[in-house]
């Protein structure tokens, strides 16, 4: 009887600790749900706002998130920390809010689809912690009219655009204090998310004044007192908790280089902005904030690729931004950012990639070793890349009986523009048929479909076109950013010197 008694407990107490488990894992098993329209058919990732940078990309909490053809996903895991989360696409936040996540919690988000009235919802279990995000949402795009008013050229000058930003701002930040039924360390900490949204729209409107007043790019320099909006805010860790002080650090640094260089060239610019950058960065002190300007440089490594000293200058600035950085997560991924572009460096393997060909037939980069890569990432919708051909043509000319391979890689969207991308090959364009004399575009001609998109071409860092690529008959990279057409013959002479 009384080893009767004790087996009954034992499965008593079995029974009990079952039932607490499947108790802990509902209350940890996290749902996220939604639709984001405009992102129909799309690998999407979630990932803690504060494992990620933008350009920099994420680490390694993430979740992928897949939409269907209306942009609804719906993401279901036990692993979910608290935390403030943000949606990925290409590596940058694709929802207007961070939102915070805990584990049990099972929300359903939806943003607009900016029509008329634009709403966001919120709601589901776990979901009144956001309700403020509604609310500011409301005060921010009482109608889809917000968006095209600060991008339009309806502002005779800078000052009345950044009081016409204050003065939204003041509204949403006067309804904030007013809301006595978030917690304090929420609504301090979407305080600084408002005046982080703030200084992103006044810096942001410097890059695209001249575009919307008069079609130029060039960068507007406002009178300084436009810059007060600054004095204000605090670079502290508490500030920098939000994707939208990770934004605005591009902003700010791209700002503190424009001034810099407001007297100087647009070659001087090119040529030097980014290593002035560098120089900037590790004068700052050790912090979060410095953490995102160092990151924020990789926008600009690409470009740099142009300069001769950019990969020697890059180990250096690595070098010294490395005792600098202030968190490991940022250093981690400044030091994955670096590893990437170093793959480029002259003397590396060119990084192989299979494309098809305008009959669908499968071409390698690696087929060609033995003989010199003149490679040319362009684009039908590409102008530059258009004006580019005659001298193409010419320089196929110049070494059609030499060991020289003229490969041209079309960065085309969808099916419809590779078919317009086929017709142009053939010399059947309506629009730039002369430009090929109305023959065939000689050469081997592939196609990356989604463009820049494409993750086939993702080791190149291509962020603009045309972009040309020098490979060595070991196939070897001579220069990621070589010259243009007209410019490449020196460098093609020594490489066939040296076969």
């Amino acid at each position: 009887m009384k080893e009767y008694n004790t087996c009954k407990k034992l499965v008593l107490f079995f029974t009990l600790m079952c039932i607490l488990s499947a108790c802990q894992k509902k209350e940890t098993h996290t749902i996220l749900s939604g639709r984001l329209p405009y992102f129909e058919n799309d690998s999407l990732i979630l990932v803690e706002v504060n494992n990620y940078f933008p350009v920099a990309g994420a680490g390694d909490s993430q979740y992928q998130i897949l939409t269907d053809s209306t942009g609804r996903f719906i993401l279901e895991s036990d692993q979910i920390r608290p935390g403030y989360y943000q949606i990925l696409l290409n590596n940058y936040p694709k929802l207007e809010y961070d939102i915070y996540l805990e584990p049990g919690d099972s929300i359903y988000f939806e943003q607009p689809n900016w029509n008329q009235n634009p709403e966001l919802k919120i709601n589901g279990k776990g979901a009144e912690k956001l309700n403020y995000l509604v609310k500011d949402f409301e005060l921010l795009y009482k109608n889809s009219s917000y968006k095209d008013t600060i991008r339009s050229n309806g502002f005779e000058t800078e000052m009345l655009f950044k009081s016409y930003i204050d003065s939204i701002t003041n509204i949403r930040t006067q309804e904030l204090e007013a809301n006595s039924t978030i917690p304090v360390d929420l609504k301090s900490r979407f305080a600084n998310v408002i005046q982080a949204d703030r200084a992103v729209t006044l810096l942001s409107h410097l890059k695209n004044r001249n575009r919307y007043l008069n079609n130029s790019f060039d960068y507007f320099y406002p009178d300084t007192s436009y810059y007060s909006f600054l004095e204000n805010i605090s670079f502290d860790s508490l500030f920098c908790e939000s994707s939208k002080a990770k934004e605005l650090a591009q902003l700010f640094l791209e700002n503190k280089a424009r001034i810099a260089f407001k007297d100087k060239s647009e070659e001087e610019w090119w040529e030097e902005n980014l290593f002035w950058k560098f120089k900037y960065i590790t004068e700052q002190e050790e912090s979060i904030w410095t953490d995102y300007l160092a990151l924020s440089t990789i926008s600009g490594f690409s470009h740099g690729m142009n300069s001769n000293a950019f990969f020697e200058n890059l180990i250096r600035f690595n070098e010294e931004v490395n005792e600098l950085l202030h968190k490991e997560a940022n250093r981690k991924l400044f030091d994955d950012a670096i590893s990437d572009y170093l793959q480029l460096a002259s003397g590396e393997p060119a990084p192989n990639f299979a494309l098809p060909d305008a009959k669908g037939n499968i071409v390698e980069l690696s087929d060609f070793k033995g003989k010199i890569v003149y490679l040319d990432f362009w684009g039908t919708w590409c102008y530059p890349c258009i004006q580019e051909i005659p001298s193409a043509l010419k320089l196929q000319e110049e070494y059609k009986d030499k060991p020289v391979v003229f490969l041209y890689v079309a960065l085309e969207y969808d099916e419809e523009n590779i078919a317009s991308w086929r017709q142009f090959i053939l010399g059947k364009n309506e629009r730039f048929s002369q430009v090929l004399n109305n023959k065939p575009f000689p050469g081997i001609h592939l196609v990356a479909e989604k463009q820049f998109l494409n993750p086939v071409i993702k080791p190149y860092k291509l962020n603009f076109a045309p972009t040309y690529v020098l490979i060595d008959q070991k196939g070897n990279i001579v220069s990621a950013r070589a010259e243009r057409a007209n410019n490449i013959s020196e460098d093609i002479d020594k490489l066939l010197e040296q076969m």
